[in-house]
C-alpha cells in the first residue's frame, strides 16, 4: 500500500479517543524516579492528569506528544494553567483543546477556491494541513487563531491508520476528495470509533482507494465477483488485525502455542458480499442506471461534488429506482449471492457473527460495522496504533491494557465513547 500521503511527498463524542489521548499523553502510570539521569527530560513516569507540569521539561515532553512541537509560549502556557489550577495543568490544558474549534480544511480550500480564484489543487490542501499542523491566525482573518492542536495530531495519527494517498491517480485530481475525507478524521478525532468508521467507510475517497465503490454483487456467468480489498483492510488494519489479541494486546496461542487467526479467507469473502452495492451519489441522475456497464459512472470532473457527498447504496430494497438492478447481496439471489453470511465469530456476538439473508444495503452495512466494533480485539488492536503514534514505538502490555480497559469501558459502562 502507497505511504500516507495527506503530508507533501518529501516529507471516540469526545470521549473515548480523547480520553484515550488523556491516558496515553498525560498518563496515568504512576510517578517514578528518573531512570535516564541526570536529564529530567527522560524520566519514564508521569504524575497522572490531575498534577503538574512540575518543570518545563515535564510540559515539553507532554506538549512533544499532543502538539506538533511546543514553542516557549506553550510551555509557559501550560505552566501558568498548572499553577491556576491548583497543580492540575494537564488535566486544564486538555479541557483547553476538547473545548477548542476545530480547524477543518474544506473551509481553507472553499477560500482558496471562492475568494482567491485558485484551482484548488493537492498543492492548497497541503497549505490546509500546514494551518491546523502549525496553528496560529487564520489567512481569511487574522483574528481567528487556531489553537486545536491535540484534535489535530490525533486527527494525524488516524490518518497514518486509516491510509488513503494521492498516490492514487483518481485521487491526485481531486484535492477536495482528499479534503473531505481529512475533515472527517478531524471532526472525529475525539469522537466514537464506530462512527468514524461508518464515516471513513462511506466517505468516496475510501471508496475509490480500497475499491468499495462501485463494488458489485457476483455474476458468476459473467465471471463478476465482489471485491475484497476493503473488506480485507477494514479487519486487518482498522479495527482486528490478524491474530486474537489480550486485553494487553499480546497474542492469544492455541493449545500448541501458535496465535489464533482473527478470520479466515472465508470470511473476508463474506465481508466482501456484504460490503457490495455503493457507489457515488449521483450515479442514478435523471433515472439512467451507470452504476455499472460500458460506461460506469464516475467523480463529477466539473465540481467534485460527489467526491464530498457519502456514498449511498444501489438497491431496490433500499431506495426504489424504476427499471434499476440491486447491486447488494442480501442472500437472496440462488446462483450469485452468499448466503447466511458468516462474519467475525467470537462470544457475545450478534447472532453468531451470521448475517441473515434478506436485509438491504443499509441494514447489512450496520450489521457488519456492528459485528467489526464489538469485537475484543478492537480496544487492544486501536489503543497500541495509536499509543505508537502519538507516544512510543514499544509500549508494554500493561501500558496497552490500561487504554484498552478505557476504550472497553468509558467508567459510565458505554464503549469507545
Amino acid at each position: 500500500m502507497p505511504k500516507n500521503t495527506f503530508l507533501p511527498r518529501s516529507f471516540g463524542a469526545l470521549r473515548c479517543l480523547s480520553l484515550l489521548c488523556c491516558v496515553m499523553i498525560s498518563g496515568v502510570a504512576f510517578a517514578q524516579a528518573l531512570s535516564h539521569g541526570p536529564d529530567p527530560l527522560f524520566h519514564d513516569g508521569f504524575s497522572g492528569t490531575t498534577a503538574g507540569p512540575f518543570n518545563d521539561s515535564d510540559a515539553a515532553r507532554f506538549l512533544a506528544q499532543t502538539t506538533f512541537g511546543p514553542t516557549d509560549a506553550d510551555i509557559a502556557h501550560l505552566r501558568a494553567l498548572t499553577t491556576s489550577n491548583a497543580g492540575a495543568g494537564y488535566q486544564a490544558w486538555l479541557n483547553e483543546q476538547y473545548a477548542a474549534a476545530p480547524t477543518y480544511e474544506m473551509a481553507y480550500m472553499n477560500w482558496v477556491i471562492g475568494t482567491l480564484g485558485e484551482q484548488g489543487g493537492q498543492e492548497n490542501r497541503q497549505e490546509a494541513w500546514l494551518l491546523g499542523a502549525l496553528g496560529g491566525p487564520d489567512p481569511q482573518n487574522n483574528a481567528l487563531i487556531h489553537t486545536d492542536q491535540l484534535r489535530q495530531r490525533v486527527a494525524f495519527a488516524l490518518s497514518e491508520i486509516f491510509v488513503i494517498s494521492d498516490q492514487n491517480t483518481t485521487l491526485d485530481q481531486f484535492a477536495l476528495g482528499m479534503t473531505y475525507y481529512y475533515d472527517i478524521l478531524i471532526q472525529n478525532a475525539f469522537g466514537n470509533y464506530r462512527a468514524l468508521l461508518e464515516q471513513v467507510t462511506l466517505s468516496p475517497a475510501m471508496g475509490v482507494y480500497l475499491n468499495m465503490m462501485g463494488n458489485r454483487r457476483a455474476d458468476l456467468a459473467n465471471n463478476v465477483h465482489p471485491d475484497e480489498n476493503y473488506g480485507r483492510e477494514i479487519n486487518q488494519l482498522f479495527s482486528v488485525g490478524l491474530v486474537m489479541l489480550n486485553l494487553d494486546g499480546t497474542p492469544k496461542l492455541d493449545g500448541s502455542g501458535k496465535p489464533i487467526p482473527t478470520y479466515s479467507q472465508s470470511t473476508i469473502t463474506n465481508f466482501a458480499h456484504v460490503l457490495t452495492g455503493w457507489n457515488w451519489s449521483d450515479c442514478d441522475s435523471g433515472g439512467y442506471d451507470n452504476f455499472a456497464g460500458q460506461y460506469p459512472c464516475g467523480p463529477d470532473y466539473q465540481t467534485a461534488a460527489d467526491f464530498v457527498t457519502p456514498m449511498v447504496p444501489y438497491d431496490k430494497k433500499d431506495v426504489p429506482r424504476a427499471g434499476d438492478p440491486s447491486y447488494h447481496d442480501n442472500g437472496t439471489d440462488p446462483t450469485n449471492d452468499v448466503h447466511n453470511k458468516v462474519l467475525l465469530v467470537y462470544p457475545g456476538a450478534v447472532n453468531g457473527g451470521v448475517l441473515a439473508d434478506g436485509g438491504t444495503a443499509t441494514t447489512d452495512l450496520k450489521f457488519a460495522l456492528d459485528n467489526i466494533f464489538n469485537h475484543p480485539n478492537v480496544g487492544p488492536f486501536i489503543a497500541k496504533e495509536l499509543i505508537q503514534r502519538l507516544v512510543t514505538s514499544n509500549p508494554t502490555p500493561a501500558y496497552v491494557q490500561r487504554v484498552a480497559t478505557v476504550f472497553n469501558n468509558d467508567g459510565t459502562g458505554v464503549r469507545a465513547t
